[in-house]
């Protein structure tokens, strides 16, 4: 806002003397004499400097002082004052028209001045000395800059005091500027490893040149260290009781809308105590209330408001059983064209998958997409599982109660699901089929009971639960650096504000370990580790888990970030290469279309920016180079920009974050695995 301005008006009493030089009857003289028609009685001369008027016979300006050098002109108007004694010029004029004072210019600062001034300072001046000590200031705790260096580079011990104290303390190593006894940052300063402590060690003794080290050092760790550097702690390997205990397979159910995934894993819940019956007797009494009683089982999952009233899954429901060897991680995704995003984000974690189609006359062929129509989401999440790094799959034909358990309609689908996972790169090892009725409860997790249904049913692959403890548990990258990738941000009274909840990817971590959230770079310390509500001390790569975080704002947590490894931050790329496998598109793909790019929980509007080449799908050479254009089922190397960074790497580092796919208008246009970051933020 403007200041205003003042309306007085304000003069300095020096003023006066300058005009009291004149009085009023010069003013009537001046005025009588200039009248038209009188003639001058005495001629004057204007002073050069002021234009005051002075008498011919003076020889100095009556208000300047100024001495006349020459005869001056009469003025063109004739007047002519009457003689007045001689006056002393005023102090304003003197003020005025006064010779300015010689300039006396100043020495200039040169490099050459400034280095002989630090090379005067003696060593005495600077370091502590027997005769008279100057001790350097010493914080009582870190200094502010030594506390955000050890948080953003994740020491594991707090750094104490300033260099110059620290350097003091050390008896073997005093301080000094002399090139005998020169001073060295330790690695545990810095949080740094040997090898790149040796590659940036700080030899020089000034200020200058340790500041310098300093900044390249933190430079290096906001970048992230080597993955090559590092080494689990043993804590991470050491497995303990759980040796014993059954291994964890994150398990996804997808399938086409209406295909009964819902219903299929509440009836399995339901049958091994994980919902109590008096929760299934609420639910079938609600559900029948709003004339939806088929849907008593999946209100088990399906918890929502809005859920209930589609009659649709619109969120990833999490759920927790055990079969005789495994203890499974349930997520049910949903199926609606319209929540293909929230499927991906719950495939992302998965393990192995449970594909659930209809066997109703119909209800299969809309999900493999009819011929003319599009392709339904058994097509679609068939493709999507098998592109975010799952194996193993268990087909579940389901409602063959609807279709009077018939044998041939079972076999129709397998004969037509066989060769399009053979397509989707499901090997046919990997791949079990399993005929269920989730409403009857029929080969859930005991024999069939219906005769239809056991007349030509022999068990061969046993019940759904049976083909469930077939599957194998992958191997975890535990001696990784620790990667979790943000599902959701997490409300828990018991977690506190600021709390995640996702998979571990990699690494392991415990209460008291730091972490750094990104893309925010804000560094925190783990408080609470819960898992399905239960308290954890520790949490290995492969488990889900929810993380509650001390230290940094509840804000900078958002679904689709990353917990990491201080000294080993995930990189926030704003542009990278997709090695792509194409499906069936709608108008082929050019340079420059807009996708949106969803990789693990991340979602953001991005570009093509240039199609490499085209690629052969079983050797993986170029067949091609720039082509103007991709379409239906081609593998291509392409570039991709998103409109912001995210927070992705190479999928030969982490295959859990290198896996990509490009989707628009409602569609999936391609999947892929990004084989190169080109640029960071």
């Amino acid at each position: 806002m403007p200041r205003k301005g003042s309306r007085q008006s304000y003069y300095d009493d020096s003023y006066d003397d300058y005009y009291d030089d004149y009085e009023e009857e010069d003013y009537a003289d001046s005025s009588s004499a200039s009248a038209p028609g009188t003639a001058p009685q005495q001629p004057i001369w204007a002073c050069p400097i002021c234009t005051y008027d002075n008498l011919e016979e003076h020889q100095s300006c009556e208000m300047c002082g100024v001495v006349r050098d020459s005869p001056a002109p009469i003025h063109a108007s004739g007047s002519v004052r009457s003689a007045r004694p001689r006056a002393e010029p005023s102090q304003l004029a003197t003020s005025l028209f006064a010779p300015l004072p010689p300039l006396a210019l100043k020495k200039g600062i040169t490099s050459e001045s400034i280095k002989q001034t630090f090379q005067s300072r003696s060593d005495r001046d600077l370091v502590s000395s027997s005769s008279s000590p100057i001790v350097p200031f010493k914080f009582d705790g870190p200094s502010p800059d030594d506390a955000i260096l050890g948080a953003v580079q994740g020491s594991k011990k707090p750094v104490q005091g300033n260099s110059h104290a620290r350097a003091k303390s050390k008896a073997a190593a005093p301080t000094s500027d002399s090139p005998g006894n020169q001073s060295k940052l330790s690695d545990k300063e810095h949080g740094v490893s040997e090898k790149l402590k040796k590659s940036l060690v700080l030899d020089g003794d000034s200020e200058d040149v340790k500041e310098s080290s300093k900044q390249r050092l933190q430079s290096t760790s906001n970048k992230g260290l080597p993955l090559e550097s590092y080494k689990p702690e043993p804590w991470m390997m050491h497995q303990g009781s759980k040796t014993a205990e059954k291994s964890l397979l994150n398990l996804v159910v997808v399938g086409h809308v209406d295909a009964g995934k819902s219903t299929l894993m509440g009836r399995i819940l339901h049958s091994l105590g994980r919902v109590s019956q008096k929760e299934m007797h609420k639910n079938t009494k609600e559900a029948n209330e709003m004339g939806k009683g088929s849907f008593a089982y999946a209100w088990a999952l399906d918890e929502g408001v809005e859920e209930r009233a589609r009659g649709v899954t619109i969120t990833v429901a999490v759920a927790h059983f055990e079969t005789a060897k495994l203890r499974v991680v349930l997520l049910d995704a949903p199926g609606h064209k319209d929540f293909v995003p929230n499927m991906i984000s719950g495939a992302s974690q998965a393990d192995a998958a449970v594909l659930v189609v209809d066997a109703a006359e119909g209800g299969f062929e809309a999900g493999m997409g009819a011929e003319g129509r599009e392709s339904g989401q058994t097509r679609e999440h068939a493709q999507l599982v098998r592109s975010l790094g799952v194996s193993q799959l268990v087909v579940a034909v389901n409602k063959m109660d609807e279709v009077q358990y018939s044998q041939e309609r079972f076999e129709e689908i397998k004969r037509i699901l066989t060769p399009f996972l053979r397509h989707c790169g499901f090997r046919d090892s990997s791949v079990s089929y399993v005929p269920v009725s989730a409403i009857a409860g029929e080969n859930l997790v005991s024999t069939p009971s219906d005769d239809l249904f056991r007349a030509w049913y022999t068990g061969k692959d046993g019940t759904l639960l049976d083909a469930l403890n077939r599957l194998e548990p992958p191997e975890r990258d535990i001696a990784k650096p620790f990667r979790l990738a943000v599902a959701e941000v997490v409300r828990s009274r018991s977690l506190g504000s600021a709390a995640a909840g996702g998979k571990v990817e990699s690494g392991a971590i415990k209460i008291g370990s730091k972490v750094m959230v990104m893309p925010s770079r804000e560094v925190g310390v783990v408080k609470n580790l819960e898992q399905d509500g239960k308290a954890l001390q520790t949490a290995r790569a492969g488990d889900g888990v929810d993380i509650g975080l001390q230290g940094v704002d509840a804000g900078v947590i958002v679904p689709g970030g990353v917990l990491c490894h201080p000294d080993y931050p995930v990189p926030i790329a704003t542009r990278f290469e997709l090695r792509i496998l194409t499906l069936k598109l709608a108008f082929p793909m050019l340079p420059g279309a807009q996708v949106v790019v969803h990789a693990h929980h991340a979602k953001e509007p991005g570009t093509v920016t240039n199609l490499t080449a085209l690629i052969d799908a079983k050797t993986g050479q170029a067949v091609k180079r720039s082509p103007r254009c991709l379409t239906s089922n081609q593998s291509a190397l392409v570039e991709v920009a998103p409109e912001r960074g995210l927070c992705v790497q190479e999928y030969i580092k982490f295959r859990g974050l290198g896996r990509v796919v490009l989707r628009s208008e409602g569609r999936t246009l391609a999947v892929g695995i990004i084989t190169r970051i080109i640029s960071y933020q």
